[in-house]
């Protein structure tokens, strides 16, 4: 009994499948809708919303977007969290050491990317070391520049300077 129902099944969705079929193997109206959409089909995206988007964005107005990956360590830390703790020079050039503030140190020159708000060693003299960073202004200059000076920390040897 149960056999034959399992068969009556089978031939039922076989004769389903082939009815269903038939008229498009054979060349009929339905044959020739089904190759008259598929070629004429264009798709347009305008006004559509991106599926690959995510639904909920995560920006603030007015904050700018930073990409930490694309910064370089001395960028991460603003000017003030960074102490100056040697300077070192040859003939050719100047070098500076700072620290940041877990106590990594660093080895800068001149035109090293430093500080979070866009600023550049300019100059390394042989106690402090200038920083120039970029800012927009209001007014007439679009850009003003602002100089900021890291002094060396010296430390002190047994009460002396």
């Amino acid at each position: 009994m149960q056999r034959r129902n399992k068969t009556a099944h089978c031939l039922g969705g076989i004769v389903l499948v082939l009815c269903l079929t038939l008229p498009v193997l054979s060349g009929g109206p339905a044959a020739e809708t089904a190759i008259h959409q598929g070629s004429s089909f264009h798709y347009n995206p305008r006004g559509k919303t991106d599926p690959f988007m995510p639904l909920i964005k995560k920006e603030i107005p007015g904050q700018k977007k930073v990409d930490l990956r694309a910064l370089s360590p001395l960028q991460r830390f603003g000017l003030e969290q960074l102490k100056l703790i040697g300077i070192m020079s040859s003939d050719e050039k100047k070098v500076a050491i700072v620290a940041d503030p877990k106590g990594k140190t660093y080895v800068i020159v001149k035109g090293t990317a430093i500080g979070q708000n866009n600023g550049r060693v300019s100059i390394i003299m042989d106690d402090q070391v200038v920083v120039e960073e970029q800012q927009a202004g209001d007014g007439p200059r679009k850009v003003q520049t602002k100089r900021i000076i890291l002094n060396l920390h010296r430390v002190e040897a047994e009460g002396k300077l």
